[in-house]
């Protein structure tokens, strides 16, 4: 089933799975390509601008944070610390009541009840109280979390809330009722037996390809005794069944205690902690499993190759981030797999794929003077059919905030040129800002067709920004998939959008930008043109094709 809508919130007009199949111009295909989609790496295709798919010119950004409604403070009381509290909190982006477009829930420290920003057509009213989710610890007492992360955990349609623990508070898992009311679910789903003294960041994804979500975490400040590698609480495999939430830890049991190294020999709080800051899943060497990308401090970075058995090896490749706090991971050039931006004080990196689970920085892409960067996405902010940049930064040092050179670091917006290049268009396009950045979310708020930018702040203002994009009459068409329980967000899907010589390829991910994650939805610039053919490989590698879909709407395509 296909339902098709036009920016701006036209009308909908519903069509028939299989649609070549009653003239509509649509196909759907039942052939298996295994768990995570297709044949293998989609044909790669040359990483320069092309004729139908030229890089196009920059956008801006009007600053709609009062408009929108949103109204943002954090921070944490005495005792937390004061390292971890410089960088956590953070949002999750997601339709939580299903009327299309994207809500925000922000932590936002245990001083003031966190926030829930119910989308109302691009402005916000905050409904947390509402909702469920103002406080997790009492009536009134709220807890030390980060990464917050939506996903629909138990299969049942709707987003549920993942919440990570600060300082061995608890972990908590709140359930949605399909309506956007939540209910604390955490007894006996096992996150209430969680260990880690800090959970910063999550990432959802199925690993072991049994058709649901499993979590996957970062515990920077974690404590670890490297002679006892043990249960690291990394990974966590999802057990649930309908109306029962259940989590397990197997770091150790796929080899990933083992993998990730927290024996370091440096770290601001010394040796043998955990420093990782933002993890991801994505098949990066075409095998159609989900490998994992994660991002550490204190030259910890690692790419773990899914083995296909439930157990994970080291890839060969070994990044020089040197201190990765952020991530982005998605198909920058244009050949077919999945590249990673890493943010780092020490320079930012490109890390292009290069197939078989390596990669190759790309010292020449002009992304690496990013400051002290922390949370990164790629978008495609000018609609022209290239992966964007955006990327905050910012750190405080000391007593003197002046004395620290990181503390008017600018917002970077690095602009792809299409032949590999990028270069920074904040000032031009009015996104520039100094404040002290750590999370971003970056999704089409206002359902207009580009994708705009919500911005998170460390102390001392601890604010929040919501840049809305004014591109005028975005070329680009949205893509929503619905999957078969219990992945009904089809989270590790393949989405293909060809235009002529050139493919976009995207995948669909619930990863950390750091300690925040965009929505599921699929945004495709078209550039000058007006339509193109699409594909869609499904995590069960099914397929559906749809050969003519054109600019201006919203596809809510359903697994057939």
């Amino acid at each position: 089933m296909v339902y098709r809508h036009a920016f701006a919130f036209a009308s909908v007009l519903a069509l028939t799975a299989g649609l070549a199949a009653c003239g509509g111009g649509g196909s759907s295909s039942g052939n298996s390509a295994g768990p995570t989609g297709g044949g293998g790496t989609p044909t790669p295709t040359p990483s320069i601008a092309s004729a139908t798919l030229p890089a196009g010119p920059i956008t801006t950004f009007a600053n709609s944070t009062a408009l929108a409604g949103i109204d943002h403070s954090f921070g944490f009381s005495e005792g937390l610390n004061p390292m971890v509290a410089q960088f956590a909190g953070g949002a999750a982006a997601g339709d939580i009541d299903n009327d299309g477009d994207i809500d925000v829930f922000v932590a936002r420290g245990d001083l003031q009840p966190n926030l829930l920003y119910v989308n109302q057509g691009g402005s916000f009213i905050e409904s947390a109280g509402v909702a469920g989710l103002d406080f997790t610890i009492g009536p009134s007492t709220n807890g030390r979390h980060s990464g917050p992360t939506f996903g629909d955990l138990d299969g049942d349609g709707d987003l549920d809330l993942l919440l990570g623990g600060l300082e061995g508070g608890p972990m908590k898992l709140f359930a949605n009722d399909g309506t956007g009311r939540f209910t604390d679910v955490t007894a006996a789903s096992g996150f209430d037996r969680a260990q880690a003294d800090q959970t910063i960041s999550m990432a959802l994804g199925d690993y072991d390809a049994d058709g649901d979500l499993d979590v996957l975490m970062a515990h920077w400040g974690t404590p670890r005794d490297p002679a006892i590698p043990g249960e690291t609480e990394t990974l966590w495999r999802n057990d649930s069944q309908p109306g029962a939430f259940a989590f397990t830890p197997v770091s150790a049991t796929t080899g990933i205690a083992n993998l990730l190294a927290f024996d370091l020999p440096q770290g601001v709080l010394g040796a043998n902690f955990d420093y990782t800051f933002a993890p991801g899943f994505a098949d990066i060497d075409g095998d159609r499993d989900l490998d994992i990308l994660m991002v550490s401090d204190f030259r910890g970075s690692k790419v773990l190759l899914n083995n296909g058995n439930g157990t994970f090896s080291a890839s060969t490749f070994t990044p020089d981030d040197e201190n990765g706090m952020g991530a982005a991971i998605g198909d920058f050039d244009n050949d077919g797999d999945f590249d990673w931006f890493v943010s780092s004080i020490n320079g930012n990196r490109l890390f292009e794929n290069l197939g078989g689970g390596s990669f190759l920085r790309n010292s020449a892409s002009g992304v690496e003077p990013g400051g002290w960067g922390w949370g990164s996405c790629f978008a495609d902010f000018n609609a022209d059919g290239w992966l964007d940049i955006y990327q905050t930064n910012g750190w405080e040092a000391g007593k003197d905030p002046s004395a620290s050179l990181y503390v008017n670091d600018v917002t970077r917006l690095w602009m792809n040129g299409g032949d590999g290049t990028f270069a920074d268009a904040a000032e031009g396009s009015a996104i520039a800002e100094t404040d002290q950045g750590r999370g971003v979310v970056c999704d089409d708020f206002d359902n207009d067709g580009d994708v705009d930018a919500l911005l998170l702040t460390a102390e001392p203002t601890g604010a929040a920004y919501y840049w809305e994009n004014q591109l005028a009459n975005a070329n680009s068409v949205k893509v929503r998939l619905r999957g078969r329980a219990p992945n009904t967000f089809a989270v590790g899907a393949i989405v293909q959008l060809t235009i002529a010589d050139t493919v976009q390829t995207r995948m669909v991910s619930v990863n950390s930008n750091f300690i925040s994650h965009n929505s599921t939805d699929q945004i495709f610039g078209m550039g000058p043109n007006t339509s193109g053919g699409l594909r869609i490989i499904w995590p069960d590698g099914t397929e559906t094709i749809e050969p003519n879909v054109s600019a201006g709407q919203t596809l809510v395509i359903e697994q057939p």
